[in-house]
């Protein structure tokens, strides 16, 4: 919706529920914009307000106060919602277009007409099958065509309409439940009502797709009312002047199946917004395995061999497996991926949105059908094509891209050769296929709907005249990070929720969930993930181990952040305790386990830092004789040598640490200081100088950083000056 400053600040005063200053608020807009109308109804509830307040003011103590005033406010709400709505409508050109189309079809837009125009179309449809192929089909084509444009108009309607009255969202409840209407016509509306309830909270509209979730015997519409309603879902709003709205939400969350469902549509978001990293993904890394492998194709039924590849085994017999078992993994990595909810076809369908098809709204979001009379062309010349209706319904695309499919194949077909395209028809149509079980299921359904709507906010042009659900920077997505999902029963699932963020890297995300959490709800993984997103971490994991005090997890994490603020008596007091705890665990079998090993290693920095070398030595000298090519042992150990002045131990271990092909940073940067107190100055410098090269750090930090140590090996500040001037 187009913003303007005036009317931000109307809806800033209604969020404060400050009446008084709403209305004076809208006063001011109307001096700018006046509308007669809207001034009636602005004078209407100035004088019931003017009323209300006048008893107070006299010092009536009236009980229904309160009532009063969260009716006023509704009444406000409702003004302010029809007046933002037209302005938006009158200052963005798709508006302004949808609008006049749908006024200037000059019709009854009351339910009962909706409705009995909808219910023809299918008893219409049905009388069809009763006539003769050669009478029915051009009666089809008029009949489709005509309900077609009518469709659209009401899509438009909806998109357009203002905010609704209980009387108009009740009957076209009951209408889009009717078994008598076309599901999908029911599902393209429903789409439509969730395009504008979010653009524009609506408590008529919000309660519509509530009830739809409910009663909806269609999975296909009862899926997209789930995503509506969770989208619609304006919490500001509910929380400061439609409290309802959030009492019906928290309704729905005792029905532990609705919660599963939310849970599941959280996931499903995130991996609709990865599309194009997926995309990524299959470009970079699995396709170029895909086509550079020779010898071998791929079918519908998986991967075979050609006579070139016969021949290939017998001269490079190992290379053709190695070569099949690199494909194999390719192609099941991007099966994996799709199966998993990945939306594997973005990136290919992405460059198919530009046919003018996709010049409609409506059309990102209407059901495939054959019958759709932008279609009529193709459908006369492929609707019996075997590879195309294979594709289609073998193939896991949505809506959208099945239209895009179709017409992309229309295109191609229409310039190859017929001998070809005989061709076509006799092979394979895709590599893989959803059985039609699985596409029915509401997880399924719920996922293309979802794809659709990825592909409207990403691709289509008028995109922008719509508030985006996939926003980056708003994070709408994330709808479960709402204060309307806080400390109902599906917190129960939020530990799910933000461990599958973690996974997926989504930090930020991952970290809303966490302040969503109700302190109630505040178990040990909650301060697990607290602290691994480095929230605190030290006390996140005091919390985690009051809970589970034996978690070798919240232990060494405990101990990492104490290390980390220089708390090292703690800190090795911690990994003593871990030590005690993994020696319970650990089979007396040698070599050290490698938990056992990271807890002594650790231990050895603490002591090594404590200044208490020598027992700092001890262990790391029996690591090290266990594994002695252990990188991070041996640099441990030649940092524990060199604070403990033997300089030339220490030197044979970085040595043997930065003859490696990538010798790491930090070891030039010891070594340097092991060869400074040693005497070797020049060598001491030249490490120094490749250190401060590859680190990009400075030489003041470099020196401030080990000063303590510096100075506690008689290194006097005139050495210090003179070792930063060569430097």
């Amino acid at each position: 919706m187009v913003q303007n400053e005036a009317l931000n600040l109307i809806l800033t005063q209604l969020l404060s529920r400050n009446l008084g200053e709403a209305i004076t608020a809208m006063d001011n807009f109307l001096a700018v914009y006046p509308h007669q109308v809207n001034a009636d109804r602005l004078f209407a509830i100035r004088s019931d307000y003017q009323l209300m307040a006048d008893y107070w003011r006299r010092g009536f103590k009236d009980p229904q106060l309160p009532n009063l005033y969260d009716t006023l406010l509704k009444r406000m709400y409702v003004l302010y919602a029809n007046i933002a709505s037209a302005y938006s409508i009158r200052h963005t050109p798709l508006f302004s277009s949808l609008y006049y189309r749908s006024h200037m079809a000059a019709r009854d837009w009351a339910p009962q007409n909706i409705r009995e125009e909808l219910e023809s179309f299918v008893s219409e449809v049905a009388m069809l099958q009763l006539e003769a192929p050669h009478t029915a089909e051009p009666k089809r084509k008029q009949l489709y065509q005509r309900h077609h444009r009518s469709l659209i108009e009401l899509f438009d309607y909806i998109l357009t309409s203002g905010v609704w009255t209980d009387g108009f969202s009740s009957a076209m409840e009951e209408m889009l439940l009717s078994p008598t209407v076309d599901t999908a016509d029911s599902q393209l509306l429903v789409t439509a009502v969730m395009l504008a309830a979010v653009s524009c909270f609506d408590i008529a509209k919000f309660r519509l797709l509530i009830h739809l979730y409910q009663k909806a015997v269609d999975e296909e519409v009862r899926q997209r009312a789930l995503i509506g309603w969770t989208f619609a879902l304006d919490t500001e709003i509910a929380r400061s002047i439609y409290p309802e709205a959030n009492t019906q939400v928290e309704s729905l969350l005792e029905n532990e199946a609705c919660c599963q469902e939310l849970v599941e549509l959280q996931k499903q978001l995130f991996y609709c917004i990865d599309a194009e990293r997926d995309h990524a993904t299959i470009q970079n890394e699995i396709m170029p395995d895909l086509m550079k492998q020779p010898g071998l194709r791929i079918t519908r039924n998986g991967i075979e061999e050609t006579e070139e590849s016969d021949l290939n085994e017998i001269l490079h017999p190992d290379e053709t497996e190695a070569n099949l078992e690199r494909l194999e993994a390719s192609f099941h990595k991007m099966l994996d991926m799709q199966k998993q909810g990945s939306d594997i076809y973005f990136g290919g369908f992405s460059q198919m949105k530009r046919f003018p098809f996709f010049n409609e709204v409506a059309n990102w979001f209407i059901p495939f059908d054959f019958n759709h009379p932008d279609l009529e062309a193709i459908s006369e010349k492929f609707r019996n094509s075997r590879f195309l209706q294979n594709v289609l319904h073998g193939a896991p695309f949505c809506n959208s891209d099945q239209y895009s499919f179709t017409l992309a194949f229309e295109q191609v077909a229409s310039k190859i050769p017929p001998s070809y395209m005989e061709f076509v028809e006799n092979s394979g149509s895709s590599f893989y296929e959803f059985a039609a079980e699985e596409k029915n299921t509401p997880t399924f359904i719920r996922r293309m709907c979802l794809q659709d709507l990825y592909r409207f906010f990403r691709l289509c042009k008028d995109r922008d005249a719509f508030r985006n659900i996939f926003d980056p920077e708003q994070h709408d997505y994330l709808f479960l990070s709402k204060p309307a999902f806080s400390q109902t029963h599906i917190e129960t699932s939020f530990n799910d929720v933000t461990a599958f963020l973690l996974k997926k890297n989504r930090r930020t995300e991952a970290a809303a969930m966490l302040d969503n959490y109700g302190e109630h709800r505040r178990d040990f993984h909650y301060y697990m993930m607290s602290a691994y997103l480095g929230r605190d971490p030290k006390s996140n994991y005091a919390q985690a181990l009051t809970l589970q005090p034996d978690s070798q997890r919240a232990l060494a994490g405990y101990a990492r952040a104490l290390f980390n603020e220089g708390d090292y008596q703690q800190a090795l007091d911690t990994y003593d305790r871990l030590l005690s705890l993994a020696s319970n665990l650990d089979s007396p079998v040698q070599p050290t386990p490698p938990k056992t090993k990271s807890y002594l290693l650790n231990k050895a920095v603490c002591l090594s830092n404590l200044k208490r070398y020598d027992e700092a030595e001890r262990l790391l000298f029996r690591l090290n004789y266990e594994s002695e090519d252990d990188a991070n042992v041996n640099r441990v150990l030649a940092w524990t040598l060199t604070c403990n002045g033997k300089y030339e131990q220490a030197e044979k271990l970085y040595n043997q640490l930065l003859s490696a092909d990538k010798p790491a940073a930090d070891d030039l940067l010891n070594f340097g200081f092991c060869l400074w107190f040693s005497g070797h100055i020049d060598d001491a410098a030249d490490c120094f100088h490749r250190y401060l090269k590859e680190s990009g750090e400075s030489k003041e930090s470099m020196i401030e950083n080990e000063l303590e140590l510096i100075r506690a090996k008689g290194i006097t500040e005139p050495e210090i000056q003179m070792m930063l001037y060569i430097l």
